[in-house]
């Protein structure tokens, strides 16, 4: 099958039929129809039967169809790889920052930078962690913020702050005098509350320390992202558990946050290629996200 060919199949496949692959990909219904019927030809065997309503792929198709997948994926990030190459592309200075980091956090860093680098372009985009390594290391972005400790292929990682798990409720919620004291992992285990996704690291290593637990009956609503959960926290749903640069950041009065112990540390990673830290002002900004979130967390790692 020429690529040609799995553009249509794989448009079909999405779709169920000739008519709505034709739109998807800005071609004509004849041009689709013609496109298959030599790509069936080619390998000897239907690929879709007709039935009412649309295409039914065959078995075949089926099998054809977890490969093609693969195909189109790494030909989507050809094209976005190209893309981000213009020129016009590569006199912004482009951050991808995870959703928790991009508010308090980004506009300190930016007032930092900014104060140095009146005249730099930036533009901004709000992805998770695992997507913003992706896009690093197709060159979307010449600077990355993602929580973690990142081991991505042909991308630099460097921590530029380390956090820590909190616990965070209402004060109107709060048992009294708990402000300061840490929250044990066996008193977490008796209470309800917002947990962490179980994909991400940090919540499966809460998850591990909890369930040792024989009082721990699990959570019964978890957030992916600690902005998520500190927003349903506010709004009555119970206290949540969250990395310490998202509490720090929101500086909100209402809020009663205790450190769960033992420590749990979250890292927060800048992420690279060559070419962007051969800007200029590529330090600068570093330096800009190392001093504001050093300014809630831990102490900075080098």
């Amino acid at each position: 099958m020429r690529l040609k060919h799995i553009e249509v199949f794989n448009a079909i496949m999405l779709s169920g039929s000739v008519s709505a692959a034709a739109r998807i990909l800005n071609v004509t219904q004849p041009a689709v129809t013609q496109t298959l019927k030599h790509a069936e030809l080619q390998l000897g065997y239907a690929l879709f039967v007709r039935e009412k309503g649309g295409l039914k792929p065959t078995p075949e198709a089926r099998q054809l169809y977890l490969r093609s997948n693969k195909i189109f994926e790494q030909v989507d990030e050809l094209r976005r790889l190209a893309q981000s190459l213009k020129p016009d592309q590569l006199a912004q200075f482009r951050i991808a920052i995870v959703p928790s980091l991009s508010t308090n956090c980004l506009s300190r860093a930016l007032n930092i930078f900014k104060a140095g680098n009146p005249k730099s372009v930036v533009s901004i985009k709000i992805l998770h962690s695992d997507e913003i390594a992706r896009s690093v290391a197709l060159r979307e972005c010449d600077l990355g913020i993602a929580y973690g400790e990142i081991d991505a292929p042909s991308v630099d990682s460097q921590i530029v702050g380390v956090g820590h798990l909190v616990w965070v409720e209402r004060r109107d919620c709060a048992d009294s005098g708990a402000d300061t004291s840490d929250m044990g992992i066996a008193e977490m285990a008796t209470r309800e509350f917002i947990g962490i996704d179980k994909d991400d690291p940090v919540g499966r290593a809460l998850l591990g320390l909890l369930s040792e637990s024989a009082v721990f009956t699990g959570t019964r609503l978890s957030a992916q992202t600690y902005q998520s959960a500190l927003l349903l926290t506010l709004d009555g749903f119970g206290p949540c558990v969250i990395d310490s640069f998202t509490a720090g950041f929101a500086g909100n009065e209402s809020l009663s946050c205790r450190p769960v112990s033992p420590r749990i540390p979250i890292a927060v990673s800048a992420l690279s290629m060559a070419e962007g830290r051969q800007r200029a002002d590529f330090n600068d900004l570093l330096e800009a996200f190392r001093s504001s979130l050093g300014q809630v967390g831990d102490a900075p790692s080098a």
